[in-house]
């Protein structure tokens, strides 16, 4: 093979002395992107006190999803990532990828946590700051970039987990290792009865735990076409099962996902990789509403049926300081759903949806010399939004009550990103970048309206693309190879942002979302003309005593509405779910017998609503886990999240209903390998 890398069961339970870890490969067959002058955090998955790979990835200050609850809570459609209070947005403003392949849902942008099992991730690289070239639109504020483990040797491993409220887990893989490739199954099944998602004083009769299940199975490999040449393939299904709170307020989704690439690593000639992949999935959802003083509720929403699906490919050649290519993406959906439930049942039907593509050519140049390097990479996409429609009947008689007529979208959008570092010396670079990048609206943004308590948000078919304008300069410095550091500040402003703004309070009639109810609030997504980032970020990491590693990480982001012709009262406030400060600490100890991990994060206040009116309180929550290997193949393990159960307010609505999240989460487990 071309590439290879320890296998996850080797990751998780036997490689824990750090004399035992040899240099290894990780990259899964990919050819490598540019990475001149951006920041770029890398996150080991492997041996983490969060259950999932969402939480993970807080390790890295300004990296979140839409709220501040986790995949074990959140709604999946607020899933997506965003970095470097650009702003959150439920469909999310960072492309992520795993082994090259996108796996922002077609549909909404959002991610299936549960999907991913952080054993069979390798590494997670955190790139900030718009990206270009092979990245594509999506990487508006970055990319998180997951490398599969290559197993070395035939053998697998099983685990079994037991955790807070009476949550249990069971995982496992296997792959056979032969002379010109291998195969690995993958599977895993979680189940929870969750944690009630408002307090005892707040609860009524009707509010039920946020119970869930996932499963997923899959099956990947690789093949060795030549000596330079290798063939990478990846089939993925999963499904997940949701209750939000409400004993109606559900949701369900199916997936599968198909990727093959072929990579090119020639010792002599140009590289090169070509990637294929297809994803469909089938989502429904049900939004109720409490009544009588949460002593009864009813359905007010009923998304039966959303299917989407979508699929891309990517070509690149690389020379030796030059690298061109062309990337496209194409994706479908629909929302089929019901409406208008005044007591006695639903009296309309909606359906609304459309296609949209796009398809990009890139080049990227590196210059290196005795000074350091120079990167300039550049991308012009054109994309198209078409067949979009929205039609409305009355379920009674079949009439026609609403027909909208969808313009098609169509444009160029230009993409850039210029790169410096320089070696100031041995111990101390220089970096720095500046870059536009862009992100076209999700089929869910322009087509699919939602509802969060009594609070809806409609959706706009009139959106236009996001742009984000930058630049950071920073330094890296690393005087031993026991002691790293960097400091980086940058400024972004994102015009055309995508956000949820104030149109109208109940109670009362309005043609653009019907009836809104006492105490809720109308909401229609909409461009924001611009925004302003301001921050800076720092980050430290020292190997001490035996075995022992220090991490600090803080992140200042100064966000400000700065321009907004279409709602000017709304300039000076701070984006939603935006904090100021992030700290993120931890202390890491690996030896022969285990590991043990403590960290700490914090989060300042935080809005709910674009008014900021709805404050949410600083957080502080403490993590840690341990593991302890009973034998050479037998380990036993114990985590938990929120170990002081601190207060995680997510959401709050206008009758000051608070949602919350991150409540203390344990979980003992054993592993085995064979």
């Amino acid at each position: 093979m071309s590439a290879s890398a320890i296998s996850p069961l080797l990751a998780s339970s036997g490689a824990f002395a750090d004399a035992e870890i040899e240099e290894i490969n990780v990259t899964g067959g990919r050819l490598p992107v540019l990475e001149v002058g951006q920041s770029v955090t890398v996150i080991d998955t492997q041996i983490q006190p969060a259950l999932r790979l969402d939480e993970v990835l807080k390790q890295v200050p300004g990296v979140g999803l839409f709220r501040r609850a986790n995949s074990l809570t959140a709604h999946p459609t607020t899933q997506g990532l965003s970095l470097r209070g650009v702003g959150a947005n439920a469909a999310g403003r960072v492309l992520v990828t795993l082994d090259g392949v996108p796996l922002n849902n077609p549909f909404g942008g959002w991610i299936y946590w549960s999907s991913i099992d952080p054993r069979s991730i390798g590494e997670a690289r955190v790139l900030k700051g718009g990206s270009a070239s092979a990245f594509g639109p999506q990487a508006l504020a970055g990319t998180v970039a997951l490398t599969s483990f290559v197993p070395e040797e035939t053998g697998g491993f099983v685990s079994a987990e037991y955790g807070a409220f009476e949550s249990y887990s069971l995982n496992g893989a296997a792959s056979i290792v032969g002379d010109k490739g291998y195969i690995t199954f993958e599977g895993g099944y979680f189940e929870t009865d969750g944690a009630f998602l408002l307090s005892e004083e707040q609860r009524g009769p009707i509010d039920v735990r946020a119970a869930s299940d996932a499963e997923r199975i899959g099956v990947r490999g690789a093949y060795e076409l030549s000596e330079a040449t290798d063939a990478f393939f990846t089939v993925r299904y999963y499904g997940e099962n949701r209750t939000n709170g409400l004993t109606t307020a559900l949701n369900e989704t199916d997936g599968v996902d198909a990727s093959l690439r072929l990579v090119h690593d020639a010792a002599d000639g140009p590289d090169w990789e070509v990637v294929a992949y297809y994803r469909t999935n089938d989502f429904s959802n049900i939004f109720s509403s409490a009544r009588d003083e949460r002593t009864t509720e009813r359905p007010v929403l009923n998304q039966f049926d959303v299917p989407g699906s979508g699929g891309g490919i990517l070509a690149r050649l690389k020379f030796d300081a030059l690298e061109v290519g062309i990337e496209g993406r194409r994706a479908s959906g629909e929302t089929n759903e019901l409406f208008r439930n005044l007591g006695d049942g639903f009296t309309r039907l909606r359906v609304a949806g459309g296609d949209q593509w796009t398809i990009g050519v890139f080049a990227d140049y590196l210059h290196e010399a005795s000074w350091g390097e120079l990167s300039v990479s550049t991308r012009l996409d054109r994309y198209r939004t078409y067949n979009g429609s929205r039609v409305e009947t009355n379920i009674e008689d079949g009439s026609e009550v609403r027909n909208d007529d969808v313009p098609n979208q169509g444009d160029f959008q230009f993409s850039g990103r210029v790169g410096l570092r320089h070696e100031i010396s041995p111990a101390v670079d220089l970096k720095a970048a500046a870059y536009r990048s862009w992100r076209l609206p999700t089929i869910n943004e322009f087509y699919r309206p939602f509802r969060v308590v009594n609070d809806i948000t409609e959706a706009n078919p009139n959106l236009v693309p996001e742009k984000l304008y930058g630049f950071e300069i920073g330094l890296d410095y690393e005087p031993l190879n026991t002691v790293r550091g960097s400091f980086t500040y940058y400024r972004n402003w994102l015009e055309d942002g995508v956000g949820n703004v104030t149109v109208a309070f109940g109670p009362g009639f309005f043609p653009l979302g019907g009836f809104v109810p006492a105490g809720g609030v109308l909401r229609q997504r909409a461009n924001i003309d611009r925004t302003r980032i301001d921050g800076f970020e720092v980050n430290g990491e020292v190997d001490v005593l035996s075995n022992w590693t220090l991490i600090g990480r803080y992140q200042y982001a100064d966000a400000e509405i700065v321009r907004f012709a279409g709602n000017p009262d709304l300039i000076g406030n701070r984006p939603v779910q935006t904090p100021r400060h992030v700290v993120y600490a931890a202390a890491r100890h690996t030896n022969s017998l285990g590991w043990l991990t403590l960290e700490a994060r914090y989060s300042s206040g935080q809005f709910d609503d674009d008014l900021n009116e709805r404050r949410l309180d600083d957080i502080f929550t403490v993590n840690a886990n341990i593991g302890f290997k009973v034998t050479d193949s037998i380990t036993l393990t114990g985590a938990i999240e929120n170990l002081f159960d601190a207060e995680v307010i997510s959401g709050v609505t206008t009758t000051g209903l608070e949602t919350i999240a991150q409540r203390r989460f344990w979980r003992i487990g054993v592993e085995a390998r064979f």
